[in-house]
């Protein structure tokens, strides 16, 4: 959005400056998002008095009414929309007969986001980062009985690998030295378009760009990862020794409610595959109160997480969805107890992640420079493994350094330059 705006002439605000239009990107795949959301648009709206407020997201695409009530909203634009954002802008700033990019002037312009068919391919410009997010995919056609995604992001879609190629060549040519390959269903990556090209097929194509750049991916359906890529990871030191792969469950009866495509088994089978190959960041997502979770589901899945070699969890409470199946399921388990449940696997997710920062200790890992870019005394950044690491010693720079761990300390990592 920012580049398609800077393209059109508008220029970013300062961040304590006075600006004409404020654009509010919006989440909605819990209730606690969509509130959020709301009191963002709030604050800014107390905070940008005079200012035109342009709301889009997801939340904006699943309630636009919702949104243009709130008071302050000059514009709301569904998830399509805002791939065009400069074509509405007229009809936020006022201007004098303006229409938006469909010849309306109505307040609110969403798309139904099932009728979807492509991906706007544009690249970020450089904003003084190392690593950029390369959008490769959309959509999803899996509907587990939880999710808004396929309502307000459409069916699944892929880009070309030739576009995904020529996106990665700009990104890089702009001084980005990791790239994350992000999409709604990652791992349907191609099965959409008719050349049915593969993940992995893409991921080699983005490593013979260069040398001097690593790839990552972000999260994956764990019944959508190609074996060969698993492979891959073995072999070439510049993909990211990192997986995110959503479980939501431990629980087989919990899945099967849940309409997820897999059983704890086979989970199971392939996380201990991809650790068998050395030292693996390997991150997961846990659903806590699905309706059906009694207390013998939920020990089932305090269970199966202990007994895998994860390295970290995103646990969150169940949140049921206007229009999706489980919202038919009922609330889910009560909140305190949700609470409850999700502190103690959080504490869980802590002690897994302080064990594998501890192992790594004397190793020597790839670390990318993400913050203190001018910093002399010590900088921050990401090791392939997803590991965060502050690092003593002058910023070397937007690249790829050798960093060895010297300790682990409050959820982080603590090293210097290796040498040589």
């Amino acid at each position: 959005m920012r580049e398609d705006l800077t393209r059109a002439g508008w220029h970013a605000a300062p961040a304590s400056g006075a600006a004409d239009v404020v654009v509010v990107n919006t989440c909605t795949v819990t209730r606690r998002a969509d509130q959020e959301s709301r009191q963002v648009v709030r604050r800014v709206a107390r905070s940008h008095p005079g200012a035109r407020i342009v709301v889009t997201g997801c939340y904006a695409q699943r309630a636009p009414e919702e949104v243009r009530a709130i008071p302050g909203v000059s514009l709301v634009l569904g998830t399509a929309e805002r791939e065009r954002i400069a074509a509405w802008l007229p009809v936020a700033a006022g201007a004098d007969g303006a229409r938006g990019a469909d010849g309306r002037d109505s307040g609110v312009a969403v798309s139904h986001g099932r009728a979807r068919r492509g991906i706007a391919p544009a690249t970020p410009l450089q904003f003084g980062r190392t690593r950029a997010l390369l959008k490769i995919q959309d959509g999803c056609d899996s509907f587990c009985s939880y999710c808004i995604v396929p309502y307000v992001r459409g069916r699944a879609r892929s880009l070309s690998v030739a576009t995904v190629l020529e996106q990665a060549r700009r990104l890089l040519d702009a001084g980005f030295h990791e790239l994350v390959l992000t999409g709604a269903d990652l791992g349907s990556y191609g099965e959409d378009r008719p050349e049915r090209p593969r993940l992995t097929d893409v991921v080699r194509g983005l490593l013979a760009l260069g040398a001097a750049h690593r790839v990552r991916l972000s999260s994956i359906e764990p019944n959508r990862v190609p074996a060969d890529l698993l492979d891959l990871l073995d072999a070439e030191p510049r993909l990211c020794r990192h997986l995110h792969l959503p479980l939501q469950s431990g629980s087989g009866s919990v899945l099967r409610a849940m309409r997820r495509a897999y059983d704890p088994a086979a989970y199971a089978r392939l996380v201990e595959r991809a650790a068998r190959r050395g030292p693996i960041g390997i991150g997961a997502d846990v659903i806590v109160g699905f309706p059906g979770e009694g207390d013998d589901e939920f020990e089932e899945t305090v269970s199966f997480v202990r007994s895998l070699p994860l390295t970290y969890l995103h646990v969150f409470r169940y949140s049921p969805r206007p229009g999706t199946v489980s919202e038919r399921q009922g609330a889910g388990v009560p909140d305190r107890i949700a609470r409850e449940r999700s502190a103690r696997l959080r504490r869980i997710g802590e002690t897994m992640r302080d064990a594998f920062h501890a192992r790594l200790v004397g190793a020597t890992l790839s670390c990318l420079a993400e913050r203190g870019l001018h910093a002399t005394v010590a900088w921050r950044g990401t090791t392939d493994l997803y590991t965060p690491v502050r690092v003593v010693g002058p910023h070397p720079g937007a690249s790829i350094t050798p960093v060895t761990i010297l300790e682990s300390a409050e959820g982080e990592l603590r090293g210097v330059a290796a040498s040589g």
